[in-house]
């Protein structure tokens, strides 16, 4: 498997695997914090590594809008061409703290979602404390992940996605297996962890 995800942005929403990903986890997020139930049409969103923005196109109808962000140039070119109403794909690393001007301007975000993400990050609890000081008083953060398995691999575990959420402040902590994938014939299961910034 490449390590660079330009190299599979051109067929990224032909796979049926990505796309039952996307559609599981935006059910398990609704099922949680009601997205479709009316009460989002004011509250802004940071899609976290979005990739083609799958997720996004979920999310858009029913909140005010959507940051897309993502480090594959090529995969926010293909969400770019979607031209969705509420959408904006950006091609940037809002983790870069070089100086660079990254991410500057998003933040106060209601919800911030990372589909797939966290667990491919080099530093996995210093991104959600940066994450949680995107987010409103009060705002949600919301990943899915591989649960890694027994024996090592990628992947994280319940411990790990509740350290993080504990360190990075958050209260009201879930952690839980939100939906299996099938992958051959062979059962992975996948992560939902969440967390509400404190009240300040």
């Amino acid at each position: 498997m490449s390590d660079d995800w330009n190299d599979y942005a051109d067929g990224w929403d032909g796979n049926s695997d990505v796309r039952t990903y996307a559609a599981r986890a935006f059910a398990a997020l609704d099922a949680y914090a009601g997205i479709t139930g009316g009460g989002w049409q004011d509250k802004r969103v940071l899609d976290f590594g979005c990739g083609t923005g799958l997720l996004s196109e979920k999310l858009a109808p029913h909140v005010q809008d959507v940051a897309a962000v993502d480090t594959s140039d090529r995969m926010i070119a293909v969400l770019q061409e979607k031209a969705l109403p509420n959408v904006r794909a950006l091609h940037l690393d809002i983790l870069d703290s070089s100086g660079q001007g990254a991410g500057e301007g998003l933040s106060g975000f209601d919800l911030i979602c990372a589909s797939s993400v966290c667990g491919f990050l080099p530093d996995y609890k210093s991104a959600v404390a940066a994450l949680a000081g995107r987010l409103n008083s009060g705002g949600l953060f919301v990943q899915w992940d591989w649960l890694a398995p027994e024996q090592g691999g990628s992947g994280l575990t319940e411990q790990q996605v509740r350290d993080a959420l504990r360190d990075a402040g958050f209260e009201s902590i879930r952690v839980e297996h939100a939906f299996t994938m099938d992958a051959g014939g062979q059962a992975m299961p996948v992560l939902m962890g969440s967390g509400v910034r404190a009240a300040e």
